[in-house]
């Protein structure tokens, strides 16, 4: 069952969305906050980790950890990308965009619900946060380059002013600023559903028009992304039902969990709507996994 917190993550998640389509003008300077907000949300995943102590615990374990990378930034994207271009062609881009993302900064506490290994998976949040600018931007541009005028540097660029600068932001303010430190922890519940909320408004009235002339193909990229999410489920749960389930779990949580939220603000900067639409859908089928995931997660302890 979800808590009374997810509840109100949801409903702010939705009525901003509807909000930035059916208010657009209200929402208008908010237009280019996504990237700052989702900047924001970063910052508030990097105050509370010791690095140094995450790089430490997942050397414990680096072939688990190396594992979860590879498939998380580079096998899934693949395989992904593969599904649709034979069976949706419309979405194989953002498919993509949407499977090699870096997982999301809420894994942990996914992590928690589920018995897996909090400490690996906030270390696979971070450690695929800092390849993803290395690994999602060559990717794009080796598979998708054809359909696509954007260069491969302007997207390494951004991908790391997105994550870099958080991580740096937010390792000075814990070593240098203890109390703002505190604060900012104390207040990541609300701050983080300020963030999410304003990335949607921006993000949807950016693209009120489109939305409100083809209400169809948001049900679409809904539908879509429910299909991958599915499919995934399915696949990887398949492939690790041998695994203990303490590793099972953490496998799950960190390969089902994608920072989608950081595609939808790189997304709207590089790509079209149907790219920005399939990441900001992705929020419904995101949380409804957490359902069947309660079940898989137990299965063979």
């Amino acid at each position: 069952m979800f808590r009374k917190k997810d509840a109100i993550l949801l409903v702010t998640s939705y009525g901003t969305m509807a909000l930035g389509v059916f208010l657009p003008q209200l929402a208008d300077p908010l237009r280019y906050a996504p990237l700052i907000f989702v900047m924001v949300l970063l910052l508030l995943s990097f105050l509370a980790i010791d690095l140094r102590g995450l790089l430490s615990h997942a050397m414990k374990a680096p072939l688990a950890t190396a594992g979860l990378l590879a498939v998380k930034t580079v096998l899934m994207p693949l395989a992904v990308f593969a599904f649709f271009h034979l069976l949706w062609p419309g979405y194989e881009l953002a498919g993509l965009l949407v499977a090699g993302a870096s997982t999301a900064v809420l894994a942990p506490f996914f992590a928690n619900l589920f018995g897996a290994d909090i400490v690996l998976t906030a270390g696979v949040v971070i450690l695929s946060s800092l390849v993803l600018p290395f690994t999602l931007p060559p990717l794009v541009a080796a598979l998708a380059g054809q359909a696509m005028e954007v260069g491969l540097m302007p997207m390494i660029r951004m991908l790391a002013l997105m994550i870099f600068v958080p991580a740096f932001l937010g390792r000075a303010c814990a070593r240098w600023l203890p109390r703002t430190t505190e604060w900012l922890l104390g207040s990541s519940y609300p701050l983080s559903l300020v963030a999410v909320g304003v990335t949607n408004v921006g993000v949807f009235s950016r693209y009120s028009r489109f939305f409100l002339e083809q209400p169809g193909q948001a049900l679409e990229a809904m539908l879509a992304g429910g299909v991958m999410v599915a499919c995934l489920m399915i696949l990887l749960s398949w492939a690790c039902r041998r695994v203990v389930a303490e590793l099972r779990a953490t496998s799950l949580v960190c390969l089902l969990f994608p920072n989608y939220i950081l595609i939808l603000a790189f997304s709207c900067e590089f790509f079209g709507p149907r790219e920005a639409t399939f990441a900001a859908t992705y929020s419904v089928p995101f949380f409804l996994q957490l359902l069947f995931l309660r079940k898989v997660a137990a299965l063979g302890s």
